[in-house]
């Protein structure tokens, strides 16, 4: 067991000192981890399959499919350039809308798919309007968390909660929404403090692909916008049926590939997100053998048997453990690998409270790292894919790539997640307080 922490740890240091090597250095500690496990006896290498994120990898190709798709009708052009007419180009108004618009999309898609959508924009927004990089994307990744948190289909960690638990969409909207709400009006004003630090150049160089009225191929798009309100529509309510979101994303996927025009190989082979898929693989095998061989069990126990049966204390000791474990393991794994604890934990905390902390600890610790949110791995690996076009000039390109330089993120995630985890705390005392 100390063999298997050892490998862990050195692993996550290695993704946070090498993060543009964050995939290989995970693959490298998974692989280590399950030939451990098939030459000893610390835990069951095929338990820790059961962790195969098989629902979530599918959900983001077919989502990557529309996101493709919408880009190359100017679907996606269109939408940025409704954007700028909005904010008339104030860099204020863009800063603080930025996290705004992101949260109120995740909340009715799920956030891989606003990732995927709002990526581009943000960057070409950076570009022509020298706005700074590190607050504009991770304002994306975490308003894309908390738009995430508040209802049953929009992230990973709610439906592990709406398809494991009893806790239903009234217990979201009744204990999670409300702070969500205050959670994203924070970061948009926490957005606007980090960039008024900012000294932009006045001196706009660049012409983006929706500063003017682009032209969008409404003739291909009608057709799959439909299917995408039909598919976000029955991924919200497939949970509810007992109908996974595979199987729906199955259905659609293969819809969307018959209508598409270009050949459905060609489009899947080009799709950029192997590199998203593969690191979101080793993390979730990670997080099985770290539940499976008792490691995670034993600190979570270790914890709670602190707190000697005292409802708050318990409450604050599930919130801070799914920080920590969704800081290292990210948002999904954290949720599954919690979820049997506080199913043994629920009968001595009323109102389901246990399954609020829960969502707002992984909420918080899913904001910290790049890899630690279900939508990072894709904002990194959009942001990479962005900086190898050739219409990107060589100084933009460094200026983009700052994004991969973890201390430069950490400045601005960790003051916003550490606000998340202490309002979370306050929150929940105060509302077992009440209603009890």
């Amino acid at each position: 067991m100390t063999l298997i922490l050892i490998i862990t740890l050195i692993v996550y240091i290695g993704m946070i000192f090498f993060a543009k090597h964050r995939t290989s250095i995970a693959f490298i500690g998974a692989g280590l981890l399950l030939i451990l496990g098939s030459v000893s006896s610390y835990f069951d290498v095929n338990a820790a399959f059961l962790k195969f994120p098989s629902e979530i990898i599918i959900l983001i190709i077919v989502l990557a499919l529309f996101t493709d798709l919408f880009e190359r009708v100017g679907l996606i052009n269109y939408i940025g350039y409704k954007f700028i007419s909005f904010s008339k180009e104030n860099r204020i108004i863009i800063m603080i809308t930025i996290p705004l618009i992101v949260y109120f999309m995740s909340l009715w898609m799920n956030n891989l798919t606003v990732v995927l959508l709002f990526t581009y924009m943000a960057l070409y927004l950076c570009m022509e309007y020298k706005l700074p990089i590190i607050p504009v994307l991770v304002s994306v990744v975490i308003g894309s968390n908390i738009g995430g948190a508040p209802l049953p289909w929009a992230d990973t960690p709610a439906v592990i909660l709406t398809l494991y638990t009893n806790f239903n969409l009234a217990d979201f909207l009744t204990k999670l929404f409300i702070p969500c709400l205050v959670y994203v009006i924070l970061l948009a004003g926490y957005t606007y403090m980090y960039y008024k630090h900012f000294t932009p150049s006045k001196e706009l160089k660049r012409e983006i692909p929706f500063k003017k009225k682009p032209p969008v191929r409404w003739h291909e798009a009608r057709l799959p916008m439909i299917v995408f309100v039909l598919y976000i529509i029955a991924v919200s309510v497939g949970p509810f049926v007992g109908i996974s979101i595979a199987y729906i994303s199955l259905l659609f996927g293969g819809i969307l590939l018959i209508i598409d025009k270009p050949d459905p190989m060609d489009t899947l082979n080009k799709l950029p997100i192997m590199d998203s898929i593969a690191f979101i693989i080793a993390l979730f095998l990670i997080g099985g053998i770290l539940e499976y061989s008792g490691i995670l069990k034993i600190a979570a126990e270790y914890i709670i048997g602190l707190t000697n049966n005292n409802p708050y204390l318990i409450l604050l000791s599930v919130l801070f453990i799914a920080f920590i474990i969704a800081t290292f393991l990210s948002a999904g794994p954290a949720a599954a690998t919690l979820l049997p604890i506080c199913a043994v934990l629920a009968p001595l905390i009323p109102f389901k409270l246990i399954y609020a902390a829960l969502a707002l600890g992984v909420l918080a610790g899913s904001s910290m790292l790049p890899w630690s949110a279900t939508g990072g791995p894709i904002l990194l690996s959009q942001v990479n894919r962005f900086a190898k076009r050739p219409h990107v000039p060589k100084p933009e390109k460094d200026r983009i790539n700052v994004i991969f330089n973890l201390k430069e993120y950490l400045k601005f995630s960790i003051p916003f997640s550490l606000i998340i985890l202490c309002l979370s705390a306050l929150y929940l005392s105060a509302y077992l307080k009440i209603l009890s």
